[in-house]
């Protein structure tokens, strides 16, 4: 199998205003700041319990932190390794109940909130993937690059570990010109179409294929259209894409670099524990959180007044609050909104 691996560059989003909201105007207020000086240098996830703490994880040394709701450190576990309670790639974090869950590439932890490993599980199958989300049973969504066909693929995943099912793929040379199956490439992915998706309580599977602004729903073998509207999106600025340009032409293979003429369409999908779905959107006629039923349904539509790239933030919903998380090298950002 050949290596495929992403080239992170940053770039900086330009947030467009919302002038005129047809429902509301939500306002992230900072909660608390982490600064360097409790390790924290590389904030990848987060997730709130039921008493307000967050639990964010570090992607620099796999090392998930415990903050109460006013920035108190309160514990610290984890770590690299490859015994049970350590890590060798952290990918994602979850607290459910009296039970934090965190997934790694090779297998499934559940800790107590204070940090004490409750039960440990190997996978089937390993893999890494972007950002994946999980089910409190132990089911697993997640974006991925699967070098041997060069595909960005949305995989939906058995508490094993094991492939339930093949969600969505595109060919990533319908992107990056030039890439070859199985053929070991670098690629900065930024803004190239990617996934996002989550769990209905129900367990129902949802997700979204970011130049689109339809939603689909997965139950079992089935697929259904959850939720679709019409969207323009948003162009590139010009200068923007003349300097990615130029950027691309000094990157030979097998670096790969994708120059978009236009925003994404979605860019989060995060879901309440009501079951009301919230997306953030970014396009011509509006930009702001779509919130929805559970059904698909449209029941309001806010904007958001802030400064915060909330292109590139981390959100999560839980006691009736959006959290917002900026992470930076030298200090990470945690905001709340609370829902209307």
């Amino acid at each position: 199998m050949r290596a495929t691996r992403s080239l992170a560059v940053a770039v900086v989003f330009g947030i467009v205003a919302c002038d005129t909201p047809e429902t509301g105007t939500m306002v992230p207020q900072l909660l608390f700041t982490i600064s360097g000086e409790t390790g924290l240098t590389a904030a990848r996830d987060l997730t709130v319990d039921h008493a307000g703490n967050v639990y964010v994880f570090d992607y620099g040394d796999y090392v998930i932190r415990k903050f109460d709701p006013r920035g108190g450190l309160l514990a610290t576990f984890g770590g690299t390794g490859d015994e049970p309670g350590s890590f060798t790639h952290l990918m994602a974090i979850r607290a459910h109940g009296d039970s934090l869950l965190s997934l790694d590439e090779g297998s499934i932890s559940v800790f107590e909130l204070s940090g004490q490993l409750r039960s440990w599980r190997a996978l089937t199958d390993t893999m890494l993937s972007d950002y994946p989300r999980i089910h409190p049973d132990g089911r697993w969504i997640g974006g991925w690059i699967i070098g041997e066909t060069a595909e960005r693929a949305l995989t939906y995943r058995r508490a094993d570990g094991s492939e339930r099912l093949r969600l969505a793929s595109y060919a990533l040379a319908d992107v990056f010109h030039g890439i070859e199956p199985g053929v070991d490439f670098f690629i900065n992915s930024i803004q190239a179409p990617f996934y996002v998706y989550g769990f209905l309580p129900d367990g129902q599977v949802l997700w979204v294929v970011t130049d689109s602004s339809s939603v689909f729903v997965q139950q079992d073998l089935r697929t259904e259209t959850f939720y679709e509207a019409q969207a323009t999106p948003v162009s590139y600025p010009e200068d923007e894409i003349a300097a990615m340009e130029e950027r691309q032409a000094q990157l030979p293979p097998p670096l790969f670099m994708n120059v978009p003429q236009r925003y994404q369409l979605v860019h989060h999908l995060e879901v309440e524990e009501t079951g009301d779905v919230w997306l953030y959107l970014m396009s011509q006629e509006r930009t702001g959180l779509l919130r929805l039923s559970p059904t698909g349904t449209e029941k309001a539509f806010y904007c958001i007044e802030t400064e915060l790239d909330m292109l590139s933030a981390r959100l999560t919903l839980a006691n009736g609050r959006l959290y917002v998380m900026s992470s930076g090298r030298e200090e990470t950002a945690i905001y709340t909104m609370t829902i209307p």
